[in-house]
């Protein structure tokens, strides 16, 4: 169990979890989906005031909320007395067949068209250089905070596609994207995965120029939360995870480096990925952990 000394609780423990009913309505469109629900964990160990804040389709979200309704918790205590917590989150996703459904997802809690976005990008030409050009013309006319944000990250690699020492105009684009999406509902799926998307490239580049305490306080937070709430996609949270361990080797942080390895190498079996440098410096790393 979680326990934070400072409020004295040791936070719910899930019992029960059901998967929820695919709508027939979305499997023959063969739409895939996600839904993000908050709600209240009641002292008995149930579910009350389920909220949906985000969500690809009304259809998911019905879907969702009915298997909510049966989850099962051992409630959270404060001095061994349970209590109602609120605000619990949990991301019930929608696949087939395991597919991915890509960066962007219709949503009915962000207002943005999915299918423009991603003919546009497509329309991009192959040159770095006309790309660039075209996506400051699409930047220039475009108002929708998603758009921009996804323009201005598509922007970034267009620069280190064109020259790998454009680091400054990268990190600009970088900081444009994450601006935008700042102004939007946090928890919904799109953003979620782009800011992601966006923390992982940045802490690229500030490992690149050896700014390993900027990666940390970048990172750390991030991963504390996505730890926790399994909102993102295993492997940018696998890619992060190494940048994060990396970066606390580099700063003599070795036992945050040994258990960052530690995890990125359980990550990796998960996703199928075998990284056999990551056992070295793990051991590299305990090596250098005081006894």
């Amino acid at each position: 169990m979680e326990k934070n000394d400072n409020a004295n609780i040791i936070y719910p423990v899930s019992i029960f979890k059901t998967a929820p009913i695919y709508p027939k309505r979305e499997l023959n469109r063969g739409r895939e989906g996600s839904v993000i629900v908050e709600y209240t964990i009641t002292k008995d160990g149930g579910v009350t005031d389920i909220k949906i804040l985000s969500s690809t389709s009304s259809a998911f979200s019905a879907a969702a909320k009915q298997a909510v309704k049966k989850f099962k918790y051992e409630p959270a205590t404060v001095n061994g007395k349970p209590i109602d917590q609120e605000g619990w989150k949990h991301k019930i996703t929608f696949d087939l067949d395991g597919g991915n459904s890509g960066i962007f997802m219709e949503s009915e809690t962000l207002e943005f068209d999915a299918v423009a976005l991603t003919k546009a990008i497509n329309k991009l030409p192959k040159k770095p250089q006309k790309a660039i050009q075209k996506i400051n013309d699409l930047l220039s006319k475009d108002k929708n905070n998603f758009h921009l944000a996804v323009l201005h990250y598509i922007l970034s690699s267009k620069y280190y596609q064109l020259d790998p020492t454009m680091v400054q105009e990268r990190l600009i684009s970088l900081n444009e994207s994450m601006l935008a999406l700042e102004k939007l509902n946090q928890n919904e799926t799109n953003v979620i995965n782009l800011k992601s998307m966006n923390i992982n490239a940045t802490s690229f580049i500030l490992l690149e120029q050896g700014k390993n305490e900027e990666v940390l306080n970048l990172l750390k937070p991030f991963l504390i939360a996505a730890w926790k709430n399994n909102f993102h996609r295993p492997e940018i949270i696998y890619d992060i995870t190494i940048n994060y361990a990396i970066a606390a080797y580099n700063s003599g942080d070795y036992c945050s480096a040994f258990y960052g390895f530690d995890r990125s190498i359980k990550q990796g079996k998960a996703l199928s990925i075998n990284n056999p440098n990551l056992e070295g410096y793990k051991k590299a790393a305990r090596n250098n952990m005081a006894p």
